[in-house]
């Protein structure tokens, strides 16, 4: 998964915090005109209502002109996370002039507890969304009596504020749980973007750690055959630019994402670089048909072996041997140096002659790698000097029918 997905769940989520985010500019005036619709009716009911007197009249439209603003002031800032201290204060204000209507004008104003109860129910918090609406619902049904209303009128108006404000809750809770989802799902692919990367360098860690350490032998070895033996360093050097070459490839493949090693090109390539290393390596192999992914594994596994018998050892001799049985399949790579992760070999072009030593140099990575590779197939892996003798033994093993997801 590249992480472009991953930057668009992230934007997606950041933009559930509001109704209109994910929609252009020009459209969000649209969609608060959508919820103003709604609320204009407190002002025409408070503009064609002849019965109060004048004062009276002027006084319950400003209170409905006041109820207007504040709701859609409410609504403007709904989502927003910073300006909860005013939407509170804002519901506050919206409660207080429903009941003020009501009680002051005539007990029709309770309808407002409509809209009350549904500011309570996506305003307030999550724990104390229902308290809300009950709340609301009580206060429509007693203004509307106290205000002189019939019992009917009450029971019609606490149904209108306990229905508007459960749906409400509903819908603020399913987006919430949305919201969640959405964030959980940004933090899983970016948690998915992050092994592919670790993979991607494990990968080119063990490409290219194998690659350079053959290239390296081969011009030092070049360099050293050049005053006395000009045609066996041309060939050497010839040698170094066809595993440069190879190396390239590799890294295309790997970086295309159809890289996926063989036991033969790996095999013939440890040979290759031990040799020129002054090792003399020996190759014991049981010809068997295996799972790509099984091949790709013990490939790996000899890539791995042999770059660290190059690079960590003063060996004269190391063996490769590949075992497959019914249920499972190996790879072993057994060498006669002395491995200590700090002295780095230097190629003598006399064979059998041995490896002397380079200044220290840093352990590599590759065993770890190896290791998450082989425990994807619920395979192991055993690294370590041998007990009987001296040397270093590397040993892999996986099923040969791995698990599939």
């Amino acid at each position: 998964m590249s992480a472009r997905p991953v930057h668009r769940l992230a934007d997606w989520a950041a933009r559930g915090h509001s109704p209109w985010g994910g929609q252009p500019r020009a459209l969000r005036p649209i969609a608060l005109a959508i919820w103003l619709a709604f609320i204009v009716f407190p002002v025409v009911d408070a503009i064609t209502n002849s019965d109060p007197p004048p004062a009276d009249h002027a006084l319950a439209i400003a209170a409905s002109l006041a109820f207007v603003v504040a709701y859609a002031w409410f609504v403007a800032l709904l989502f927003r996370r910073d300006q909860r201290a005013v939407r509170a204060g804002l519901i506050a204000v919206i409660f207080a002039l429903a009941v003020t209507l009501t009680l002051a004008d005539q007990p029709t104003w309770a309808f407002l507890f409509s809209y009350a109860s549904g500011c309570a129910a996506v305003g307030l918090p999550s724990r104390l969304r229902f308290l809300g609406v009950l709340g609301c619902t009580a206060l429509a049904a007693g203004c509307a009596l106290l205000a002189g209303g019939s019992g009917g009128q009450a029971f019609g108006d606490g149904a209108a504020a306990v229905g508007v404000g459960l749906l409400m809750v509903l819908l603020s809770d399913l987006r919430e749980r949305n919201m969640e989802l959405s964030e959980a799902r940004a933090q899983l692919a970016q948690a998915a973007v992050a092994r592919e990367r670790e993979r991607f360098a494990r990968d080119l860690h063990d490409l290219l750690g194998h690659s350079l350490s053959v290239i390296a032998i081969k011009a030092e070895l070049a360099g050293r055959m050049l005053p006395d033996h000009p045609e066996r360093a041309s060939a050497e050097v010839a040698d170094v630019e066809a595993v440069a070459r190879q190396a390239l490839r590799e890294v295309r493949d790997a970086v295309s994402g159809y890289r996926r090693p063989t036991l033969d090109s790996e095999l013939e390539g440890a040979v290759v670089a031990l040799t020129a290393a002054g090792i003399d390596a020996s190759v014991q192999r049981a010809r068997a048909q295996l799972d790509p992914e099984v091949e790709a594994v013990l490939a790996w596994a000899v890539r791995e072996g042999a770059t660290n018998v190059i690079r960590h050892s003063r060996a004269r001799s190391c063996q490769v041997r590949i075992t497959a049985g019914v249920g499972e399949a190996a790879v072993e790579v057994v060498d006669d140096g002395d491995h200590e992760h700090e002295p780095v070999p230097v190629p003598v072009p006399v064979p059998g002659a041995g490896l002397a030593p380079r200044p220290p140099a840093p352990p590599g990575h590759g065993l770890a790698g190896l290791a998450e590779r082989a425990q994807r197939l619920s395979g192991s892996i055993e690294a370590g000097r041998r007990l009987e003798c001296a040397g270093f033994r590397l040993a892999v093993s996986v099923p040969t029918a791995p698990p599939r997801p």
